[in-house]
Formats: C-alpha cells, structure tokens, sequence
C-alpha cells in the first residue's frame, strides 16, 4: 500500500492509480481439484502456471488423490503436484479477447487480431479443455485468448461454446429404433459427431464444442 504524505483527493487518485494494474493482475477465485479443467492458469507459489495434466489414480490416508500437472506460463518449466478432494486451488482470473482461427501445426495454433490484423501463435498445450476438442477448430473460427496483464501477456486460449458446422456425410444406419436415432456424421472439417438421422449432408448444423454434442440445425 502508498503511504502518502499529501492530504486531499490528489493524494487518494495517487494512490488509486498506483495500485490499479497490481490489483488487476491478482484477481482469483478458489476451485477443488476435481474442478480443475486443462488449460486453466492456477496461482502455485506466487505465480501463474497452466494445468495441462490431470490424473485421478491413487489413494492417500484413505482419501482419492488427484495429480496435477503444471507448466509455468513463462518459463515452461513442469511441475506435478498430489491434491486431495478437500484441498483448493487458486484460479487466475484472466483478460480475455477474440481472435480468429487461422490454422494449425504439429505444437502451434495461428491466431489473427480482428482488430488489428496482427497474427498470434499460441501453443497446442496451453488450450483450456480436453484436447480431443482440438478436432473441432475450424477456419474462420472466433477463438478466445486470455490474458494475464500486465504480465506476462496471452498464456492460454479456448473454444467457443457453440459453432455452426456444415455436415459433409452421414453414416446411415439400417436397423432403426422407435423415435429419434442417432447416426455419425462428418463435418467439413472432418471431425465427426452423432447427429439425428433426420440431418442430411449439406446442412449446417450448431454443436456444443463443451460437450461435442448436437444441438440443433443452425
């Protein structure tokens, strides 16, 4: 905290403009572990680290163990840490901004500001979510990328909710059951999700990239 020696509102907005950006980048919110989704920034030892492992295996003293696995968001260095159910952890909050999907490589997604034109690369590892999500990015597609500020800038990012698909083909089934069945389909982008058999290729359809489900036509 500043301690001023001044008196008076020139003294208080000193003080509130100094403490704005600290205040800004120590925001958080607590968690168990089984909470803890892949890609989420976690305060461990005073500083921002990326869950981007989670194994449930294990007993200790009688209760179920979580191990976690984390990666600096500066460094990179790996550090695994053993949680129990009734333990916290400490969820960064994060400024978050869109971008557009441009494409893909073996470790990397490409990213474009729709605002400034400016390209991003973020790392596959840094996505918030299951990474057999990753088959649903798209061209086109608007990405999330947050931010921790004032240091040390973008450090993870995540799909959208929900997202229209064109379907490319559909798996028609022969045996069908009474009411709506379900059939696989493809999408253009060649991700494959369960559709009701009344979708035909050609037409968009809306999936919940959380749950990879179908939602209904778009």
């Amino acid at each position: 905290m500043i301690r001023s020696v001044f008196s008076g509102r020139f003294a208080g907005l000193c003080a509130a403009h100094a403490a704005a950006p600290r205040a800004a980048a120590r925001r958080w919110y607590q968690i168990s572990p089984s909470a803890a989704r892949l890609g989420m920034v976690i305060d461990l030892n005073g500083g921002p680290h990326i869950l981007v492992n989670k194994d449930h295996g294990g007993t200790g003293r009688g209760q179920a163990v979580i191990k976690l696995t984390f990666k600096h968001a500066t460094s990179g260095a790996k550090l695994q840490e053993r949680f129990r159910g009734n333990d916290s952890l400490e969820v960064m909050l994060l400024v978050q901004k869109e971008y557009q999907f441009l494409y893909s490589d073996e470790d990397k997604v490409h990213l474009m500001d729709m605002t400034t034109y400016e390209e991003l690369s973020m790392p596959l590892d840094s996505f918030e979510g299951d990474k057999d999500k990753l088959a649903l990015l798209e061209d086109g597609m608007r990405i999330t990328v947050q931010t921790l500020e004032p240091e040390p800038g973008p450090i993870s990012w995540r799909l959208p909710a929900r997202h229209a698909y064109k379907v490319k083909s559909v798996e028609v089934r022969i045996a069908k059951e009474k009411g709506a069945t379900f059939q696989p389909a493809t999408l253009e982008n060649n991700a494959r999700v369960m559709v009701p058999d009344f979708v035909k290729p050609g037409e968009s359809i809306t999936v919940d990239l959380d749950k990879g489900e179908y939602v209904g036509r778009a």
